[in-house]
This record gives C-alpha cells, structure tokens and sequence, in this order.
C-alpha cells in the first residue's frame, strides 16, 4: 500500500556526508539535492500517516457501532431472559394448580364411579329379584285342568250315584203302601233314571272339559304339572265353597258347576291382572333405570371431556417449562455474544410462546 511503501521510504533516512568529504560548489549543490529530497520525503510520510490515521478513526468508528450494538442486543437479550425466567415461574404455578385440580378431579372420578355403582348394584339386584318373583308366578300357575280331571278320574273309577248321590224327585213322592210289583217297576223306574242322569252329567263333564281346554289352553297331561304348592298357591277342591260332592239334586250340580267356572275364571282374571300389574311395574323400573344410566353416562362422557381439556393444557404447559429450561440453560455471556441470527431465532420462540401462553390461560 501506499502507507507502507512510504513507511518504507521513510525508514531509509539518507546518510549525512561524511566529514572527510569534499568541500566545494558541486557539494553545495549535492546538499541542496539532498535537503529538496528529504522535504518531499516527509511531505509523503506525513500524507501516509494522515491516510493511516483517517483509516484507523473509521475502524473505530465502525468498531464502536458494532460495539454499541452488540450492547444494545445483550441489554434486550437480558430482558428477555428476565421476562422467560418469569414466566417461567408462572407456568411452575400453573403446572402446581394444574396438579392439584387433576388430584381433584381423579377424587371426583372415584366417588362418581362409587356412587353410580351402588345404584347399578341396586338394580340388577331388584331386575334379578322381579325376574325370580316373576318366574315363581308362573311356576305357580294352577293347572285347574288337573283337578278336574282327577274328579272324572274318580267319577269314571267309581259308581257315579255314590259320588253324586242323584235321587230324582220322584222318588220321593213315593208311597211306601205299594205292592210289590208296584215296587219292582218301581226300582226299574229308578235304575233308568239314575243311568240316565249319570250320562248327562258325564255328557256336562265332557263338555266343560273341553270348553275349558279350549278356553285356556290346558295341557291334557296331568301327570307334567309342576307348581309350588303352598297355602297361598295351592287350589283345592274345597277352595270353592259351593262345590259339594254330596248334591241332592241334579239342578243345585249344574248350579254347583256354573259357579265352579266362574270361579275359576274370576281367579284366573284375577292372576292375569296381577301379572299384568307386575309386568307393568318392571317394565317402569327398566325404564328409569335406563335413564338414570344414560345420564350418569352423559356425565361420564363430560368428565372424561373436561379431564382431556386438562390433559392438553398440562402438556402445553410442560412443553413451555421444557423450552423455557433449554433457553436458561446458557449463559449470559454467551448470549451477548451470540450472532444476530440466533437472536432473531431467540425473539421468534419467544413471540410464539408469548401467544401460546393467552390460549393456556
């Protein structure tokens, strides 16, 4: 450069004559040769250094631009640790509130599973019950169709004027002066009549049996009955007041027998009703509890919302820790010396997080 190679020119200072040299007008003009030279020597060096001096005030300036932005960037780069070490320590609050509430909430869950299990409980308990209550109904069906042909069984197994004991009304408008002829057309006359009314009542019989058969589907099967056969359950002959074996008369059996039906229909409406009420009642009782088990899950279903919501916070919370750590990880130091690019970097996290942190609020 031009500095140097006056610098060069400066440091090679021409040599004084010698005093032994030759004195004269040639070495006068020598001298002035000399003196002419070394001034234009000088004005060179001078030039140089006032070259050398203007570029060494522009490195200081320019260093000292760099340097007070260099400043500028460490001051803003404090403030941003200061403010992350704050919210820092915000988010430690709310990871600690955030613990808590989910401590509270897993309490709630286990005394709402303990509450709604109870009344499950409950109800499969009164569903199993009504369904054995229900099914003990229907074992104790009485099979009336049994007892009425036990009745045929003996009537048919035995003489029909002892079971019945049918004397028509004649014969007790009888006189008892007759002859004996008298009498022996007498005991013909009886014979036919009581073989007469015991094939009526057979012919009654038959027919109520098979009325009722078709009227309540009876099975033929006597022997297949099976019901539970208790005071409450079990329908005896002598239940029905008005049946007597030992009838006088034909009418009062017929009688006997009508109200024997309609007895046995009334209890039979009777037992219908009751199982229609029951049927009823269950069919209540079912559909309050799938109420109740829909909204307990409704509030299942909103619980298990709630507890999700919580769950991304915490980790959106976690996330912030974690960052906020990595980024306090450095020194000071280093970072008033990092790079402006890694200072923008910094400012872009710090941007984004700063908008995160609203939506977690």
């Amino acid at each position: 450069s031009a500095g140097s190679a006056a610098g060069d020119r400066a440091g090679r200072v021409p040599e004084a004559p010698s005093p032994a040299g030759p004195r004269g007008p040639g070495a006068r003009r020598q001298g002035l040769h000399r003196g002419q030279g070394a001034g234009a020597l000088a004005t060179l060096l001078i030039r140089a250094l006032y070259n050398v001096l203007a570029k060494v005030k522009r490195e200081r300036d320019e260093y000292k631009r760099r340097w007070e932005e260099e400043l500028a960037k460490r001051m803003n780069l404090q403030a941003m640790v200061e403010t992350l070490q704050e919210a820092a320590q915000e988010a430690d609050a709310i990871q600690e509130e955030m613990n808590e509430k989910i401590e509270r909430l897993k309490a709630e869950l286990v005394v709402f599973k303990g509450l709604m299990s109870d009344p499950m409980t409950d109800l499969d308990t009164k569903i199993q019950e009504k369904a054995m209550k229900v099914d003990m109904d229907i074992c104790r069906r009485i099979d009336i169709t049994a007892k009425l042909c036990d009745v045929a069984q003996q009537r048919n197994s035995e003489d029909v004027s002892k079971i019945f004991q049918v004397v028509p009304k004649k014969k007790e408008r009888k006189v008892a002066s007759d002859d004996d002829l008298s009498e022996q057309d007498g005991e013909v006359n009886r014979f036919s009549d009581d073989e007469v009314g015991s094939m009526n009542i057979t012919d009654e019989m038959k027919r109520m049996f098979n009325q009722l058969r078709e009227t309540f589907d009876f099975d033929d099967d006597c022997d297949s009955l099976t019901w539970e056969e208790n005071e409450d359950t079990l329908l005896l002959w002598e239940d029905f007041t008005n049946c007597n074996p030992s009838i006088d008369l034909q009418g009062e059996q017929e009688e006997n027998l009508g109200n024997l039906i309609h007895e046995t229909e009334s209890f039979f409406k009777t037992r219908d009703k009751e199982y229609q009420e029951t049927i009823g009642q269950i069919e209540l009782e079912l559909a309050t509890a799938k109420s109740d088990m829909n909204r307990h899950l409704h509030e299942y279903m909103e619980m298990c919302s709630m507890k999700r919501g919580l769950d991304v916070q915490m980790e959106t919370c976690r996330r912030l820790i974690k960052g906020s750590a990595d980024r306090n990880s450095p020194s000071p130091s280093s970072v008033a010396s990092s790079d402006s690019g890694s200072t923008d970097e910094i400012q872009e996290d710090f941007e984004r997080e700063a908008d995160v942190e609203p939506m977690v609020s």
